[in-house]
């Protein structure tokens, strides 16, 4: 979708209300939101700026809780907190909402309400969401902003109505492409992760932690390989635990055998009526839902940590808790089990790593067979640790200048 319709879809007082109304519906009512085939065909064909650098439209792909079984943002909190964060940064997003805002006070005086003869509170809005042009987007499209929902960019099932057979077949695909977009290492590809539940408000009814649900700590997961300054964290710190917005953005990748047993974690004090096992990472449908995700997520795994990979750049991944040293270690040795690991080279730097971290750290590194050159350098511990890298008898060059 673009993003600049979707934050003067917001502004003007969209919120995806009352009903749910997702893809199919969306693109009924608000069609320019969406991409046409014309403007996809632009997006994927490289362009020349005046600079001589490649235009990239950025991508943005949102991971957040759904607040409700029938809706992901009944409350339109969600849509309102990530549209104005995206608008602080992206001057196109920004103007988006400019021309939203200003339409909602010159239409309807900036009251969101259903006035005589109008199917709902967005009927007025419609007129200004028509497509015009087949193509309608500038044609310079650095930094043009395309947003990925996956309620309203996934065709969903309906209450009165069933998927097409085609548009089945295009939920089942994007489904099956959803490590892709939140774990992809391109440049122009960021993580949006909104984590707030707001369970105060009416209509939550799903109150749910975000690091306890499985789709989205699965997300969370695969976003982890990508560089830090990929991943944007958008929403207020979970109020119980100060720390835990911190541990989530800044995660270590996890090794598939670590995530299966996250899943099947139990304990006494997570058992609700809901939950009666007591399941710390929660499904609506466990048992589809469960077997799902763990296979996506070792498949997502195998694609891009294994597969055809020579690098592996973890630089400025945070390790300073035993948990993610140890995470770390049991990672590169899972990596290096896998018949296909051809990795030559791993870089460390800035990871601080210490005299305790290192040699987990080291005896992961040690399965990798394959590898020549490890960086090391920018971490906090001293001479007297090297003695922790003697098992990498593989590496040829190995560089470890201080911070």
């Amino acid at each position: 979708m673009k993003a600049p319709e979707i934050a003067k879809y917001v502004a003007m007082g969209g919120k995806l209300n009352p009903r749910p109304r997702p893809r199919q519906e969306m693109e009924r009512r608000f069609p320019s939101v969406y991409l046409s085939v014309e403007e996809t065909v632009q997006l994927m064909t490289t362009q020349k700026t005046k600079s001589f650098v490649p235009a990239r439209a950025q991508i943005y792909a949102l991971s957040s809780s759904w607040h409700s079984v029938e809706h992901p943002d009944p409350t339109g909190s969600t849509a309102k907190a990530v549209i104005e964060g995206m608008g602080g940064w992206n001057p196109c997003a920004h103007e988006g909402g400019k021309e939203g805002e200003r339409l909602f006070w010159k239409e309807r005086e900036g009251k969101r309400e259903k006035r005589e003869g109008e199917e709902d509170e967005e009927a007025w809005m419609e007129k200004f969401f028509k497509r015009t042009s087949s193509n309608a987007l500038p044609e310079d499209t650095t930094d043009y902003p395309i947003y990925f929902q996956d309620f309203v960019s996934l065709h969903q099932q309906l209450h009165d109505k069933s998927r097409t057979p085609e548009q089945a077949a295009l939920f089942e695909q994007g489904l099956s492409l959803l490590p892709c977009t939140y774990g992809s290492m391109s440049g122009v590809v960021y993580f949006l992760q909104y984590t707030h539940v707001p369970t105060e408000r009416e209509g939550v009814t799903n109150k749910t932690p975000y690091h306890k649900r499985g789709w989205t700590h699965f997300e969370s997961l695969v976003a982890a390989v990508k560089r830090k300054d990929h991943r944007i964290y958008l929403g207020p710190s979970h109020p119980s635990e100060p720390a835990l917005t911190l541990e989530l953005f800044e995660q270590v990748p996890l090794p598939p055998p670590a995530f299966q047993r996250l899943l099947e974690e139990k304990r006494p004090e997570e058992k609700t009526d809901e939950n009666k096992e007591g399941y710390v990472i929660r499904f609506n449908n466990r048992k589809d839902d469960h077997a799902l995700v763990a296979n996506r997520y070792k498949d997502f795994m195998l694609d891009t940590q294994v597969r055809g990979r020579k690098k592996i750049d973890m630089s400025w991944k945070s390790t300073t808790t035993k948990e993610k040293w140890e995470m770390l270690g049991e990672y590169f040795s899972w990596i290096g089990e896998q018949p296909e690991c051809a990795v030559e080279e791993v870089s460390l730097y800035g990871c601080a790593l210490n005299e305790d971290s290192l040699p987990p750290v080291a005896a992961g590194l040690s399965a990798l067979s394959s590898l020549r050159e490890l960086e090391l350098s920018r971490n906090n511990f001293g001479l007297s640790s090297l003695s922790a890298l003697t098992c990498l008898r593989q590496v040829k060059v190995s560089k470890c200048a201080s911070s």
